[in-house]
């Protein structure tokens, strides 16, 4: 049992940081495309 606690612990934060990663990148990525289409509504 305690071999399956010993594995679980480093898949969970493998999948926490992969999770975390992905989130907060789709966040950037979308303040990224506001900010572009405002560039282009004020620089066109």
């Amino acid at each position: 049992m305690i071999n399956v606690f010993l594995a679980l612990v480093p898949l969970g934060f493998a999948t926490g940081a992969l999770v975390w990663t992905m989130t907060s990148g789709a966040r950037e990525q979308a303040r990224s495309d506001a900010w572009a289409e405002q560039w282009m509504r004020d620089n066109t």
